[in-house]
């Protein structure tokens, strides 16, 4: 059992990666020097994945029949304060929840918040399937921007927009949003299974089983902050 293989299903996408670890690797094979990583190195670590986990939960519970949302500020409008923003993010979270109930439709949400240097608020949100009309005059502040998710089912550059938003945010003020974003208690969250597997070491190459396509921006490969060698890549699966 030389090497560990997790996989993670959500939605219409299964992730695959596999890796050595210090109990698990090919007999006679030496791990890689250990790298402590910089701040700045650890914060990218640690925002890719933030990135996975959310893919996972927005592959797992939205469609094409689900919408992202933008809301946007006019100039005169926008927050004066931290406190005030959270005050209409919340309202808006309450005036969307009753929309949601009186069209007697399940209620699912991610969202997050984009401030930027100049002052410039945002409000990024990805919801279930509704009637968009009855959303037409939800937000007072400013404009409303709403686009149809896509049919791929996988929907891992939308959680990379996401967490720009959030780092933007965060570079601007920690205290106005100090999650990269915000799910619904409501929502499917996928968890990877791992297993520890046979054979004298893993292929780097990538079988894709029928009625199934590689998202080739997926596919990463190298060496862990520990040492040890790995891959992982993503399966889509065809039809939507």
């Amino acid at each position: 059992m030389p090497y560990m293989k997790m996989m993670c299903k959500a939605g219409r996408t299964k992730e695959i990666a596999k890796f050595y670890t210090y109990w698990l690797q090919p007999k006679g094979r030496k791990r890689s020097k250990r790298v402590n990583p910089t701040t700045e190195q650890q914060q990218k670590i640690n925002d890719r994945h933030l990135v996975r986990r959310l893919t996972r939960l927005l592959n797992a519970n939205f469609d094409s029949s689900c919408w992202y949302i933008t809301f946007d500020y006019k100039k005169e409008q926008r927050p004066e304060s931290v406190e005030a923003l959270h005050k209409q993010e919340q309202k808006l979270l309450r005036d969307l929840r009753k929309i949601y109930k009186k069209a007697n439709a399940v209620f699912k949400y991610v969202w997050t918040a984009e401030v930027g240097k100049r002052g410039g608020a945002h409000i990024h949100m990805v919801v279930s399937s509704i009637d968009i009309r009855l959303l037409k005059n939800i937000w007072t502040y400013g404009w409303t921007t709403i686009k149809p998710m896509d049919s791929s089912g996988q929907y891992r550059r939308l959680a990379e927009y996401f967490i720009k938003y959030f780092q933007k945010t965060r570079d601007t003020d920690e205290q106005i949003q100090k999650k990269s974003y915000n799910p619904s208690k409501n929502l499917i969250r996928p968890v990877p299974k791992r297993k520890p597997m046979k054979g004298n070491k893993f292929s780097y190459e990538i079988k894709v089983p029928r009625g199934w396509y590689l998202d080739k921006d997926s596919v990463r490969q190298g060496i862990t902050a520990d040492g040890y060698e790995f891959m992982y890549y993503t399966l889509i699966k065809e039809g939507g």
